[in-house]
């Protein structure tokens, strides 16, 4: 068994390891969390300018929007002519089937009900027809009348007016096919801008995002650090206890061994005295510090 001096020994040499490694750990965690920092403050540069870049396209977005509507609305107006100028002999109108009515947008519908109305105001028509064509009127007018209550987007609201003859018509159907071309050609070149911007906002997103990966990355191993430093330190709070307690045992330890020899040099100097054998003036004075007589 080891001696209270060689547990004390070893328990110091355990210590000074123990701090040499919290040293360590701590200088490591320093790095890592400012790592940690660096990477924090890269990611929100980076989602900085691409927020700045996004607010910049933001105009040529709206202009698509615009475009696609305006677009939209040409092309129901130019299909709404085509129909007109090939219309034939053939039912005076046609009356939508159930599937068919919840299919149509509010602009298709919007399309059905002026064609309706074109044909009540300028067709003749027997009672019968009419009373159809009145209540399919009606039956288009409430299934509109639902989807604008769920707010669903109106891409025109107004149609105008069909030109009189079907020359006429073919003259703004060729117009209107200008419009379409010349603004196709615009959205063409708008897209192509956007996507400039897009081309220069995804290396930001993905730069972001890797800043993000190595901030997490390193903040858990500032928090493994942490985890890690803690238990080091309690160890080496319960290595200083053990230390404490050594030293204590070692102190009475070594007060004892004091005590035995005194007693053993007492015993020493009585014998020498008994047997009439001279004692010193010190042996003396150490006898009767000890409470003996010395002669």
């Amino acid at each position: 068994m080891k001696s209270t001096k060689d547990q004390l020994k070893l328990h110091y040499e355990q210590q000074s390891t123990l701090i040499a490694e919290i040293k360590i750990m701590r200088d490591s965690l320093r790095e890592q969390q400012k790592l940690t920092t660096h990477f924090r403050k890269l990611r929100d540069r980076k989602k900085l300018e691409r927020q700045g870049l996004l607010e910049k396209t933001a105009p040529e977005m709206q202009s698509q929007d615009h475009s696609r509507n305006t677009l939209e609305m040409l092309k129901k107006r130019r299909d709404f002519l085509r129909r007109e100028a090939k219309r034939t002999e053939g039912p005076v109108f046609k009356i939508l089937s159930s599937d068919e009515l919840e299919k149509l947008t509010i602009v298709e519908l919007k399309y059905q009900l002026y064609e309706l109305e074109f044909k009540q105001q300028t067709s003749s028509l027997s009672r019968d027809d009419e009373e159809v064509l009145v209540d399919e009127i009606r039956r288009i007018e409430e299934r509109i009348s639902l989807l604008e209550k769920k707010n669903e987007a109106i891409v025109a609201d107004y149609l105008g007016d069909i030109p009189e003859s079907k020359e006429k018509i073919e003259q703004e159907i060729s117009e209107i096919e200008k419009q379409i071309s010349q603004e196709e050609a615009d959205r063409k070149l708008l897209s192509i801008k956007v996507q400039k911007m897009y081309d220069r906002i995804k290396p930001l997103k993905e730069e972001e995002d890797k800043a993000h990966q190595d901030f997490v990355s390193h903040l858990q191993k500032v928090e493994e650090l942490k985890v890690n430093i803690e238990a080091k330190q309690e160890e080496l709070d319960a290595l200083k206890g053990k230390i404490i307690n050594l030293k204590k045992l070692l102190s009475e330890e070594t007060k004892k061994e004091a005590f035995s020899e005194i007693d053993d040099k007492i015993k020493l100097l009585l014998k020498k005295r008994d047997t009439g054998e001279s004692l010193t003036p010190e042996e003396q004075e150490f006898l009767m510090a000890h409470g003996y007589v010395p002669f």
